[in-house]
């Protein structure tokens, strides 16, 4: 609990790659969010534990 961090994710050149989240991340609105799927596109993900079932996590999307 108290650690927090970003997680950059980048789209390889062919793309469309996804990822799965553990059920201990929660997201806004409640809805896990969708990575960019452009080749090369960036993607921030934002992370706070708020306990050791419980990461509070936001998608910062196609950072350019």
């Amino acid at each position: 609990a108290g650690q927090s961090g970003v997680i950059v994710i980048t789209q390889d050149a062919t793309g469309s790659r996804t990822l799965a989240y553990g059920s201990y991340f929660k997201f806004p609105a409640g809805t896990a969010p969708t990575l960019t799927t452009a080749a090369s596109a960036v993607d921030v993900l934002a992370y706070y534990v708020e306990s050791s079932t419980r990461i509070t996590a936001r998608l910062m999307a196609d950072v350019k």
